[in-house]
């Protein structure tokens, strides 16, 4: 086991020699595998879940469950911001790799809270075996592959699993006694709007500003949706699959088209802004017009 020859703060160096010895085991495939596994804990992966979950399986629980992770990561970057502890990058004897999908600090690892906390809710939801292991597997993956990868501290992971599992807990709870009551639209939109501006003023640096501004998006735009549009599915799974499709292409189109501006948080917050309420908003509306969506009177809304 490789000893610091450098002072470590306290707690620190068996953390160091944790990641010393897993990576001494590193080879260009097992790079690979922790490059793709650490992939799929990246936001730009949910981002591609989540709005086939709300738009071509379930409105309700695909909302929930958004709802779930998106406030799980806004309380992860609140967190890092106020413990501001660095990554392991950088340091002697420890190689950092993929260093893309490491912006910010360290404590507690978004990769391993997010992936936890999406497991745990959509276990909560589909309360089928396959989904806890297929979620305990891939936790387990992905938050090696931040350690592995020297990008994350082991107690980074350990911290994030914690949270992962209270937010994906509770907040399915919450989210669950909210859609048992029947909401008027007025305290619906009320919430819609207060709960991400409470957000925003706790964190409103640029990470926190974009995940409140998605919220209140969401929001926003599915209750419109069920007040304006009033859309549910058809029963064929071809017309699903379309709506899925041009979803996620309305999603990756408007990625497209405010790339170049991507670096300044303006444009950034309007590229939320536009996705949450196209995915909420626009594209239920355009499935009716294009009959993949059929137009009926909902019993009400519901997170």
């Amino acid at each position: 086991m490789a000893t610091p020859k450098f002072p470590l703060p306290n707690g620190f160096r068996w953390q160091y020699e944790l990641i010393i010895w897993i990576q001494s085991f590193h080879n260009p495939w097992l790079d690979k595998i922790a490059i793709l596994l650490s992939y799929l804990g990246t936001e730009s992966c949910y981002m591609l879940v989540l709005p086939i979950l709300f738009l071509a399986i379930n409105r309700r629980y695909g909302l929930r469950l958004a709802y779930v992770f998106m406030t799980s990561m806004f309380f992860n970057a609140w967190l890092k911001a106020g413990l501001h502890i660095a990554r392991p990058m950088g340091v002697p004897g420890i190689r950092s790799v993929y260093t893309s999908s490491a912006t910010g600090l360290s404590m507690p690892s978004g990769h391993a809270q997010g992936t936890i906390t999406f497991f745990v809710a959509l276990s909560r939801w589909l309360k089928k075996p396959w989904v806890l292991w297929l979620g305990t597997l891939l936790v387990v993956g992905i938050s090696l592959s931040r350690i592995y990868l020297g990008l994350h501290w082991p107690v980074d992971v350990l911290i994030g699993w914690l949270l992962g599992l209270v937010f994906g807990v509770a907040g399915w709870n919450v989210g669950r006694w909210w859609s048992y009551r029947s909401v008027p639209f007025h305290f619906a939109l009320v919430f819609a709007v207060l709960f991400p501006a409470i957000l925003f003023y706790m964190n409103h640096d640029p990470t926190g500003a974009e995940y409140a501004t998605f919220l209140f998006a969401s929001g926003s735009g599915a209750l419109f949706e069920m007040r304006f549009v009033k859309s549910s599915f058809d029963k064929g799974w071809w017309k699903r699959v379309c709506a899925a499709v041009i979803g996620i292409g309305g999603v990756l189109g408007l990625q497209y088209v405010l790339k170049a501006h991507a670096t300044e948080l303006p444009w950034r917050l309007l590229r939320d802004l536009l996705i949450g309420w196209w995915i909420t908003f626009a594209a239920p509306w355009l499935f009716v017009k294009l009959d993949l969506y059929r137009r009926e009177e909902p019993d009400s809304f519901v997170h």
